[in-house]
């Protein structure tokens, strides 16, 4: 076809056909915000962002001409911005981009085709003030390093802990990004005095796109300075959250330490193992292997501490009860089951109960013996029974005992 054949035909049917049978249709409008490398789409537009790109795919028809320059963004209170990109997706699908400034307001841009609207979107804009107050941080939590392992805790033994480990989880209404020019900061302070230790949280590129993150902070080193600490987390100025840790001595730790219950592990000949309050005294139902289970925790709230623990048994006569096992167990303000192992049936003949010991101390007494019966004179008194250790076993026992000589009695 002649040049002047082609540029004719162009002209009539851009200006003199009907525009709405040849006008591009558009088919949708998406917007996204660039900071730092990271590109984020159709979020409320920050103040620190560093570009916004509008893209919208059109759908031209044969006969529409297919000139970027043909195309505009108008936004309030500024001069029209040409295309910066135009692309052909297939036959008629064109994807146009245009790249511009932060408003820094919320506005509507509307895309232009020779100064007719062919649609338009909103782009929201959000402050810095309304970024931090929908910041939120979740189960700020602090784990301790005790031995091999890693305890969430408040209060722990400051000559146990290796290191500290803090870890939170950040959310946000919207995405991250905003914060890379803010940062995030765990500090700890002791309320003794003395110099905080102000850790710096970091990010990767995926955390920080997206609205929730985990934090974990750790320090290099961690004084042990018995006392209260107060860890905050702030993002810049605006503090997240606070709580209180406690670093207590050993000797505080072993004071707190209690006996709760226990039990009796009982192995059968089948091979199932259970657990009772009394051994069954029958000869039927004789277990095979017996063995005691003390249930200990620490009165501090939150604890997490390690202690060396001892079974020794009772023998009668004996003037050291002997030592049956040793171990350092974990303990935390939570029932912890601490159960050495069984010893064979025709071995507890001579033992008559079980220590458990903490420090040359006994902590707690699990009696085989069944508890004693009171015999009450005619006088209305009773006479005292043997000798007999106490424990929280019997005390339920006396307990369930009494509940049902009361419910007996109604």
């Amino acid at each position: 076809m002649w040049p002047w054949i082609k540029r004719w035909r162009d002209w009539v049917m851009s200006d003199l056909w009907p525009f709405y049978r040849i006008s591009p249709q558009p088919q949708a409008l998406h917007y996204s915000y660039e900071k730092g490398g990271l590109t984020v789409a159709d979020q409320p537009i920050p103040w620190n962002a560093e570009s916004v790109t509008v893209e919208a795919c059109l759908r031209l028809r044969h006969t529409t001409t297919r000139r970027k320059t043909d195309f505009a963004l108008r936004l309030a209170g500024r001069d029209p911005i040409l295309a910066d990109d135009m692309r052909r997706q297939d036959d008629s699908l064109h994807r146009l981009t245009f790249r511009f400034e932060p408003p820094g307001v919320t506005t509507t841009a509307e895309v232009l085709f020779r100064n007719s609207v062919l649609g338009q979107l909103t782009l929201p804009y959000l402050t810095r003030d309304e970024f931090l107050q929908g910041v939120r941080l979740q189960m700020p939590t602090l784990f301790a390093r005790l031995g091999a392992d890693s305890v969430a805790c408040q209060t722990f033994v400051a000559s146990q802990c290796k290191g500290l480990i803090a870890s939170a989880v950040l959310t946000s209404p919207t995405s991250l990004v905003p914060m890379l020019d803010t940062d995030l900061s765990v500090t700890l302070r002791n309320e003794r005095g003395g110099s905080p230790l102000q850790l710096t949280a970091r990010l990767w590129s995926s955390q920080i796109a997206g609205r929730h993150a985990l934090i974990t902070v750790s320090p290099k080193k961690f004084p042990k300075q018995i006392g209260a600490w107060l860890v905050t987390w702030a993002l810049g100025e605006n503090v997240l959250a606070t709580h209180r840790i406690r670093s207590i001595s050993t000797r505080a730790f072993q004071r707190s330490l209690r006996v709760v219950d226990t039990r009796f592990v009982l192995g059968w000949a089948k091979g199932n193992v259970s657990l009772a309050r009394q051994v069954p005294p029958g000869e039927k139902e004789k277990p095979a292997r017996v063995g005691p289970c003390f249930l200990v925790c620490s009165r501090e709230p939150g604890m997490a501490g390690l202690c060396e623990l001892q079974v020794r048994a009772q023998v009668p006569g004996s003037v050291q009860p002997p030592l049956l096992m040793e171990q350092t167990v974990l303990i935390t303000d939570g029932p912890t089951a601490f159960a050495p192992g069984t010893l064979d049936t025709n071995e507890i003949g001579q033992i008559s109960g079980f220590e458990l010991w903490l420090k040359g101390q006994p902590l707690g007494v699990l009696s085989l013996c069944p508890a004693p019966t009171a015999t009450f004179t005619a006088e209305g008194g009773f006479k005292a029974p043997h000798d007999f250790a106490w424990s929280p076993a019997a005390e339920e026992e006396l307990t369930e005992r009494l509940n049902r000589l009361i419910e007996g009695g109604e």
